[in-house]
């Protein structure tokens, strides 16, 4: 596997908890209970100093999330579906600075899309990593 890292690896050291949240194309009844349940965990989790948060965050759910994330004391463990970053995006760069953030790809520098295997490599490197896991899934 071709890792690559920008960040604090310490956190790979915490308590690792992997976040889950599909996007719903439908806002409205239970639905919309499932997002506030998705924000009200981000929020709790994001208090959490000795804890790291492991996802792609790659879903609408998941990228307001990590905005919650971000504002808080967690740790923020980001794995890429795809090649790192050239620039870390503007507004991560704050827990970047606090040493709460960790950015890692799986895929080659040639890989700049998302594709199917990708994706499937990320979510089991994420299943393998994390102590336990959160999905937020309507059922």
């Amino acid at each position: 596997m071709d890792m690559k890292y920008i960040g604090n690896k310490s956190l790979l050291d915490r308590h690792k908890v992997g976040f889950s949240a599909m996007d719903i194309p439908n806002l409205t009844g239970p639905i919309s209970l499932l997002i506030q349940t998705t924000y009200d965990r981000a929020e709790k989790l994001s208090k959490r100093a000795d804890i790291s948060v492991v996802s792609g965050f790659s879903s609408s759910l998941e990228k307001s999330a990590l905005n919650i994330l971000l504002q808080g004391e967690c740790g923020i463990i980001i794995v890429l579906a795809r090649c790192m970053y050239k620039r870390i995006p503007k507004e991560w760069q704050a827990a970047m600075n606090d040493n709460r953030l960790l950015i890692i790809s799986l895929e080659k520098d040639s890989v700049t899309r998302v594709t199917v295997q990708s994706l499937s490599k990320r979510d089991k490197y994420i299943a393998k990593t994390v102590d336990e896991f959160r999905s937020m899934e309507v059922w």
